[in-house]
């Protein structure tokens, strides 16, 4: 190969790549599918759950793509819906008209609940100049009827039978408070299924009788480099970065992949429409 061709390959090289990663990867969702067996007979029926993350309404994530991800993610027919957290990106790039009625389309398809995540508002995201507190984003999905359990739990009757979900609030934003969200939770009623948006907040829970924890955050990484892995993970615990993972007792953590990003790219780590189906 001459010195002309080599660098005219590597530049068709680079600039197909970054068409891939920001024009191809952020929107090609890829739908997945966990069986986790914490029921023991306390469902009629299997429950299927559509859990979905970071959404990241902004410039980079148009309403238009998130309309078309609920679409393709009500397809499934879930009974219940769990979004956990990160809604928005800054205060500053978003329809909350738009956005709200395109939520909408979940709510009229499933029950739909909620905690809120770094970006939508608190400690954390008051820092970047954003809302000092998730009450405008709280709000929005309220307006959509979506119910918000940050630090709260609520007993949820489906087709399949009754779950206990228990809703903490963000962890990086000092607003996961578990001492609330499971006041008066028991265990060995209703399976008893976590919201919490940050993996990390596990860690005010462990000993909390929650059997499933659904997660986002991560991203996955957003960017995974070959024969390393993701170039960089938002928590603590790299071990619930991403997927359906064991913990302590016998009990799961889910960790979506997310239906958005930050600012407009994926590599080697396609956003996630995730259905958790329990047993």
């Amino acid at each position: 190969m001459t010195r002309r061709n080599f660098f005219l390959s590597a530049g068709g090289a680079a600039v197909g790549s970054y068409t891939y990663a920001y024009h191809v990867e952020p929107s090609w969702l890829e739908t997945t599918e966990k069986q986790v067996r914490i029921a023991r007979g306390r469902l009629r029926r299997p429950l299927r759950i559509l859990h979905l993350s970071d959404l990241h309404a902004s410039e980079y994530i148009p309403i238009r793509y998130l309309r078309a991800a609920f679409a393709q993610g009500l397809a499934a027919r879930p009974d219940l819906i769990c979004l956990t957290g990160d809604f928005i990106t800054s205060a500053t790039d978003y329809d909350e008209a738009a956005f709200g009625a395109a939520l909408r389309m979940l709510t009229a398809g499933a029950p739909v609940y909620a905690v809120t995540g770094n970006h939508d508002g608190g400690d954390w995201a008051a820092r970047s100049g954003w809302y000092p507190t998730p009450a405008r984003v709280t709000a929005m999905l309220a307006g959509a009827g979506v119910r918000v359990l940050d630090n709260r739990s609520e007993v949820v009757v489906t087709g399949a039978g009754a779950v206990r979900l228990v809703g903490l609030g963000d962890w990086w934003s000092n607003n996961c408070i578990a001492g609330e969200a499971f006041a008066g939770v028991r265990g060995g009623e209703e399976p008893v299924v976590c919201l919490n948006h940050n993996p990390d907040g596990k860690q005010e829970c462990a000993e909390a009788p929650w059997e499933l924890m659904l997660c986002g955050h991560t991203h996955g990484g957003q960017v995974h480099i070959p024969w390393y892995g993701p170039a960089r993970v938002a928590i603590l615990d790299k071990r619930y970065a991403a997927g359906l993972n064991s913990f302590a007792g016998g009990r799961w953590i889910h960790t979506t992949r997310g239906v958005g990003n930050i600012l407009g790219f994926r590599m080697n780590c396609r956003p996630e429409l995730s259905s958790v189906v329990l047993a």
